[in-house]
């Protein structure tokens, strides 16, 4: 049975073109970034990991890319560098300067792995909700919508906290007043009458 066609971005070492493609294989992967990036079948070229770096060689490993994975394609003797490498010298952009550098290196982080939003404190899952779009989006590399989406989804997780701490909450007060209440029998003489 034939793999099923994933879809991943493919970028130039630069960043510079950006394309989009539908691969079942490494090898196919190789053959559409050839013809996506104008590169001759003559010249070498490497695929990694946009995020980290990481070269994809074998056709078990590229198995287990996610999809819509990031690929940069490097030719020749390019060396893959973080996509903030080059950015010494430019103008830096001011997006999310109202954030601190810990919630901006959370957003960062969902990148990788969005399940993280579980172990995020309520204060920092507030400040996703209260990010603006357009800051979120550029800082996720994704578009507006999907930053929406994950807005909406710490705000339920939020709203699911707050209900488990307020029922908890009255768990404990229905415990307390159960407790020194004088209308409400002791359990253990109720089990001392039973056992004689």
């Amino acid at each position: 049975m034939a793999a099923p066609a994933r879809p991943f971005k493919l970028w130039s070492n630069d960043r510079n073109v950006k394309k989009s493609v539908t691969v079942v294989s490494l090898q196919d992967l190789l053959e559409k970034a050839r013809t996506k990036l104008n590169i001759q079948p003559i010249e070498s070229i490497k695929v990694v990991l946009e995020e980290d770096g990481t070269e994809i060689d074998d056709e078990d490993y590229f198995a287990f890319v996610p999809s819509n994975s990031t690929i940069v394609i490097l030719r020749g003797s390019e060396t893959w560098h973080h996509a903030d490498a080059g950015l010494s010298g430019q103008d830096e952009t001011d997006y999310g300067s109202g954030l601190s550098e810990r919630t901006k290196q959370l957003i960062i982080g969902l990148q990788k792995d969005l399940s993280r939003i579980i172990a995020f404190s309520n204060d920092d899952l507030e400040q996703i909700v209260s990010t603006s779009l357009s800051d979120l989006s550029q800082l996720l590399k994704e578009t507006e919508s999907y930053a929406k989406a994950l807005q909406d989804a710490c705000q339920r997780h939020l709203d699911e906290r707050h209900v488990t701490s307020e029922a908890i909450d009255l768990l404990r007060l229905y415990h307390q007043s159960r407790k020194n209440s004088p209308f409400v029998e002791d359990d253990s003489k109720k089990r001392k009458l039973e056992n004689t």
